[in-house]
């Protein structure tokens, strides 16, 4: 296994150009069956670079979501919005059978994206997941985002709680995922805020039928445990997986086991690991 550098995760990145001239980035590594990862609010693809090498065997397509990362903002924030982008990516990749890893947001979005390519989608992994984000006026969280103001800095300490994590993480990852979040405009997380607190996808999640493991971490203090029973509850046949000692960004803190415990779902579901 190679680890991947930091420093050159930008590099990797491809663009194409959406309906209506928008540009959207997306990095395209490896060679195999199928994984479309969908990383979570105010991050980028960069977010699975820590779990890429474990997933060796396999085409990653990794893309940065409206507004993050090299993509730029669309008229919309919400996850329908993404997954509507998303369709354009796969269809103009000409993708099928996917995969779909989608980590907070990310998670949600895939859902989403289930419901539109059903015939495309084979699987999904979402990995600290909830159905309804619950980031209204009364969540702290949700106030402290309300307050960043522009020029956003890297050395703010909202970030210290944004990014914190359970188990030690790589250092030099952490600081580009921080320097990249500053760089979004308040207006963009503000937008992409609303959005989430008005997100409800408990029907979408009924309507599911494919394969479906959620995996969450026990000391996850955005989604905590009630996020986690209420998916199980409503995704009857997903497989779910808590981590012990594990926050909100489990393929951070453990990337290898996040990847074990796919690898190995992907191997029961489909008799292969992919």
């Amino acid at each position: 296994m190679i680890a991947i550098d930091q420093d050159d995760w930008s590099s990797l990145k491809r663009r194409l150009e959406l309906p209506g001239g928008r540009q959207f980035a997306y990095v395209d590594h490896g060679e195999g069956p199928v994984l479309l990862l969908l990383h979570g609010y105010s991050d980028s693809s960069r977010s699975f670079s820590l779990i890429a090498p474990h997933l060796a065997g396999h085409r990653l397509i990794i893309p940065d979501l409206a507004g993050h990362g090299a993509s730029q903002a669309g008229p919309g924030a919400d996850v329908a919005d993404f997954a509507r982008d998303l369709t354009c990516l796969t269809n103009r990749l000409a993708l099928k059978d996917i995969v779909v890893i989608g980590h907070s947001m990310g998670a949600m979005t895939a859902i989403v994206l289930a419901a539109l390519r059903p015939e495309a989608i084979r699987a999904l992994v979402l990995l600290s997941g909830s159905l309804q984000p619950g980031l209204g006026p009364s969540n702290r969280t949700a106030r402290a985002i309300r307050g960043l103001k522009d020029p956003l800095r890297q050395d703010h300490p909202f970030f210290d709680t944004w990014h914190a994590c359970s188990r030690p993480v790589d250092a030099a990852f952490l600081a580009h995922m921080r320097k990249e979040a500053a760089e979004m405009p308040t207006q963009t997380w503000n937008a992409i805020l609303d959005a989430l607190a008005a997100t409800d996808l408990h029907a979408s999640a009924r309507q599911l039928r494919l394969p479906v493991l959620a995996i969450g971490g026990s000391d996850d203090t955005l989604f905590d445990v009630g996020h986690r029973r209420l998916l199980a509850d409503t995704i009857g046949s997903a497989r779910c997986i808590s981590l012990d000692g594990h926050g909100h960004n489990p393929h951070w803190e453990n990337p290898g086991l996040v990847a074990e415990h796919v690898l190995d779902f992907l191997s029961a579901e489909f008799g292969s690991s992919g």
